[in-house]
């Protein structure tokens, strides 16, 4: 896997926590003030087949909502999938020790 500088430093601590323990339990908190508990569903490089000279090529990781814990701006339900990439990345994401990746 091969981060650009900047996904290196958003995404990197995400995707160890993901390969070290695949069941994990997510509490997700975004800027909007929307707190979410999720799993990883899959983690991923995005691809266009080099198709479009203007498309950027990064890592995301899909994540199912398990739980909405509060809900501000009425963007998450349970079940829903997310995906998660250095562009849109949460304010704080906690593992289920309560440590900040």
């Amino acid at each position: 896997m091969f981060f650009s500088n900047k996904e290196k430093e958003v995404m990197e601590k995400l995707f160890l926590s993901a390969s070290s323990n695949q069941n994990e339990i997510y509490t997700l908190t975004f800027p909007s003030g929307d707190i979410i508990e999720a799993q990883i569903d899959t983690c991923y490089e995005t691809d266009n087949d080099g198709t479009d000279d203007e498309y950027e090529e990064y890592y995301a990781c899909a994540m199912r909502v398990l739980k909405v814990i509060k809900s501000i701006s009425q963007s998450f339900s349970r079940e829903d999938l997310i995906e998660v990439n250095y562009h849109n990345y949460p304010k704080e994401i906690k593992n289920s020790h309560g440590e900040k990746l």
